[in-house]
């Protein structure tokens, strides 16, 4: 691999571990939002799927991001 390419995978591993951390900073932030208690009780439903999608969407950002990183360990030998 080039040096750009290089610098292009670290940034990308980079990125991607930062919208993990916002994605599951947002499903927090969405998760109080079930748990405190609310004046009028809405179908919460379509926010707990939300959650679940982000987290899961966190998740597999984190995988790419370990996967992308190795690639990169193994370049550097």
């Amino acid at each position: 691999m080039t040096d750009s390419q290089i610098k292009q995978l670290k940034d990308k591993v980079d990125d991607y571990r930062r919208f993990a951390f916002i994605l599951i900073a947002l499903s927090g932030f969405l998760m109080i939002g079930t748990v405190l208690p609310k004046q009028a009780v809405m179908s919460q439903g379509w926010l707990l799927a939300a959650v679940g999608g982000l987290l899961v969407l966190s998740v597999s950002l984190h995988g790419v991001a370990v996967k992308t990183q190795q690639l990169l360990l193994k370049e550097d030998d």
